[in-house]
Order: structure tokens, then sequence, then C-alpha cells
């Protein structure tokens, strides 16, 4: 089956929340949904007024995380599955699409019963493998990400990784070491979402195939994102015939969960650099050479529009979709004939 979405919330959208969003999906007549980690607020308080309580039973914030004392009077997490205790800090996370845990799990109900697929991306901007305060926060999202992700039942939660450090073969083994963290902290077998990490569209940005094939292989948990506008851009304008498309998309299907998810958008690029995204119908990259070869083969894919006119350009793309399989059933029977 083929599903086509959004990345984020409908531009037609009266409504801001995640269910908002879900129905939105649902009467556009698509069926994928990538809701985004943007515009949140994290606070750290003293959880006096939580105790005895469980992190998902608190109304008016996502707690993503409890901090206790030890012995010695230092703070160390416990996670969100144990009862808040007078002593604990709370980090509370404040956010426009969702109140609380029960908003989240409704809003997973309704997309299963209406057959949309959620996914979840991270916040865009994200440095994972340089150390410092920057770190520390990307790694905190990815973190929260995949706990809100688990509660609205998402598939994967995509991410990026950032910036290389000076040199690619550390940057390599830094991010083996901190995505195997994460994987291991949030698993899947705990009904955690996968990892989806995504190609990079920049050369200076971490997630060339290569690279993500290495983590998937060594990470159960890593499944690589296809991003064909990143894909394009960094090798400088490479998927323009039918084989381009499906070579690539028989490298990631090895390592896909579910189904083979990808995203799509028209894009501006030079020098093997992403300069911006642009609506579908504008440059080389061309859905309707995708169309044809998705159009001929029988495997499950999401295919996520990020194009600034979202919702309409993945109509669009069902559209051409639907044509070219057309155009497929046409040829057959002209056979028979």
């Amino acid at each position: 089956m083929i599903k086509f979405g959004v990345a984020g919330i409908p531009l037609t959208s009266k409504g801001r929340t995640y269910i908002d969003s879900i129905e939105d999906v649902a009467n556009l007549g698509l069926n994928s949904l990538e809701v985004q980690l943007l515009r949140v607020n994290v606070s750290e308080d003293p959880a006096i007024e939580y105790v005895d309580m469980y992190p998902k039973d608190v109304t008016d914030s996502i707690i993503v995380d409890v901090l206790r004392p030890d012995e010695n009077g230092n703070y160390k997490s416990i996670g969100t599955e144990k009862q808040i205790e007078e002593d604990d800090i709370i980090q509370e996370l404040f956010w426009n699409m969702a109140r609380n845990y029960d908003e989240l799990k409704e809003g997973g109900e309704i997309a299963k019963e209406l057959d949309i697929d959620i996914s979840m991306h991270a916040p865009y901007y994200m440095d994972l493998l340089n150390g410092g305060e920057m770190a520390e926060k990307s790694i905190n999202h990815l973190r929260w990400s995949l706990l809100i992700g688990r509660a609205m039942g998402a598939k994967r939660v995509v991410t990026h990784t950032g910036f290389y450090t000076k040199k690619k073969s550390e940057s390599l083994k830094k991010a083996l070491e901190i995505y195997s963290g994460i994987a291991e902290e949030f698993s899947h077998k705990s009904g955690y979402p996968y990892i989806g990490v995504e190609s990079s569209g920049k050369k200076d940005l971490f997630g060339t195939q290569k690279e993500l094939f290495y983590l998937a292989e060594r990470i159960p948990d890593i499944e690589p994102i296809l991003n064909f506008p990143h894909i394009h851009s960094i090798n400088n304008g490479s998927l323009i015939d039918a084989k381009n498309f499906e070579d690539v998309m028989n490298a990631f299907s090895k390592y896909a969960k579910y189904d083979l998810y990808t995203e799509f958008g028209g894009v501006d690029y030079e020098n093997g650099n992403e300069l911006k995204i642009t609506a579908i119908k504008h440059g080389d990259l061309k859905f309707e050479t995708l169309a044809e070869v998705v159009s001929t083969n029988d495997r499950d894919m999401d295919i996520i529009s990020m194009s600034p006119l979202l919702e309409h350009d993945a109509q669009y793309m069902e559209l051409m979709y639907w044509r070219a399989l057309s155009k497929k059933y046409q040829k057959k029977l002209a056979k028979k004939m």
C-alpha cells in the first residue's frame, strides 16, 4: 500500500492540535501524518503538587522526566514510569499540540480508527555530535520525542544528526555511541518508536547513505530515512531517471521498518548542497518519474510531502501515482487484447 501524507499541520487546518491535525489529514483524503516537535517549552520544577501521581496522570503538562536525589543528594533521572515523590524534580514539557498524555493517547486511537499512519519528527536543528550544551539539548529533544511518540502511537521518530566533528570517522564513531545509548534506553522492544535517522542534504551534515546503513547494521532500532530532495542535492542531481530512483529505494528498503518511509519535495541545490525545499513542480527532481517507479513495484511506502505547499502537493503526488498506476493497467490490458 502507498500512503501519502504531510510533514506538520496542514496549511488549511483551523485547529492547531494533534487531534485536529489527524482529523484534517483524513478529511483531505490523505493517510499519513508526520507530527513535528516544534515550539515546546520545558521547565524544571519541584514536584510537590504531583506527589503520589504517575507522570502520565498529570493533566496540565507532559512530564518527560523525573529527577530523584540519591543518598548523596545528587539528582538523577528515574524516567517516567514511577510514582512521583515529594523530593523529586520534574521536567515538564508544554506544547501547543497536546496538553497531556491523555490527549496524545486519544489522538493515537483516532489515527488508528481513521487508518492514519503517525510518525514524529524531532526538532529540525540538531547537533548531536559536537558536545557541550547544544549536544545535550539535542539528545534531550530526541529522548522527549521518543517518549511523546510512544504515547501518540508513532511508528518512528525521525531526526537529523547534525554537523560533523573535525573528522568524519570520529563523527561516525560518536554517532554510533550516541544512538546506541538512546536505543538502549528507549528500545522498540519496550514499546518505543524506531529511531529514523534522516539522510543529509548538505556536505557538512552527517547522514550519507553509507553512514546511515552503517548505523542500521549495528543498531537494530535505527531506520535510515530516505529524503529524496536531500539525496538528490548531496549527489548534485542524482535522481533523474527511473533507475536512479529504483536503485536508491532498493538500498533503503533493506533497512525499512514496517514500510519504506520517504519524504519528497522540490529542491534547489548547488555544488552538492541543498539551498531550499520548493514546491514539487519546481526543479529537476520530478515526482512523475518516481510515481512510475512506485506504480510498478509492490513495496509498501509512506510518501510525506515536505513541500511549502504541503497538503496541496501531497494530493498532487497521490494523483500522479494513480495516473501512473492507471497507465500500467491500461498497458497490461492492451497486451491481453
